[in-house]
């Protein structure tokens, strides 16, 4: 019952109707296509074997069963979202082979504790399980499943990618270095618990829904600085740091 495309060796639909709690790829497929395992629910183990190279967008999104993919050393693209809301998940490995991975593929993997890579990667790193791109020196997702309240975003990051922290319900508190430049759209969306977040005057773009549902925040920002006047443009709460510095205010 499970629907494929000839001309480019995709697997294009597995019906999320199929009861199976397992499921092993046919060997020779070369690509699991957007979607193609959307919310299966009864899924708790994909076996992806070596042939594979791509893995599309939501590829796996909403498989809330799902405790365990093994990606192959042969994936170099890894796509938006591709286990969004996989709420089973509890560690991923990605392989030395992976090239490209898109918007934050573990939003909302409420278990996800880890992101691990090899050391020699050459294209991602991880930091205390959170994943980052080499290239820009950017921060693609940090597990929702890690239990810490506070982050510090290490030194040197550049950019925060879209969904970043995207449902990271158990943060309270995360710090911006003056080395990051960009936050992306809906980089702390549902980040429900989220009281502060301090943004630095290195910050010059804020994408759409940054801060989306984070009903608890207020940002900390510079005075006259481009995080001052996202937060009045967009109605979010916020203070100055020298806030409390009366003397000198």
């Amino acid at each position: 019952g499970v629907l494929f495309r000839k001309a480019d060796k995709a697997l294009i639909s597995y019906p999320a109707g199929i009861k199976s709690s397992t499921y092993t790829i046919p060997q020779g497929i070369a690509v699991i296509g957007d979607s193609a395992f959307f919310a299966c629910s009864s899924l708790t183990s994909v076996s992806v074997p070596d042939s594979v190279t791509s893995i599309g967008d939501e590829a796996f999104a909403l498989c809330s069963s799902l405790t365990s993919v093994s990606i192959p050393d042969s994936v170099t693209s890894i796509g938006d979202a591709a286990f969004h809301s996989c709420k089973s998940l509890t560690s991923v490995s990605i392989p030395n082979s992976v090239e490209q991975i898109g918007t934050n593929p573990f939003a909302f993997c409420s278990k996800l504790k880890t992101i691990s890579v090899s050391p020699e990667h050459l294209y991602f790193a991880t930091i205390d399980g959170v994943l980052f791109r080499k290239a820009d020196k950017a921060l693609i997702s940090y597990p929702a499943g890690i239990s810490s309240s506070t982050y510090t975003i290490p030194q040197g990051i550049t950019a925060i990618g879209d969904g970043a922290f995207s449902s990271c319900s158990s943060l309270t508190s995360v710090s911006i270095p003056d080395s990051v430049t960009s936050i992306g759209d809906c980089a702390f969306g549902s980040c429900t618990s989220l009281t502060s977040v301090s943004i630095p005057d290195s910050v010059t773009s804020i994408g759409d829904y940054a801060f989306d549902n984070c009903p608890n925040l207020t940002l900390t920002v510079p005075r006259n600085s481009y995080a001052a006047e996202y937060a009045k443009t967009n109605n979010i709460p916020y203070t100055y740091p020298d806030a409390n510095d009366w003397l000198n205010n």
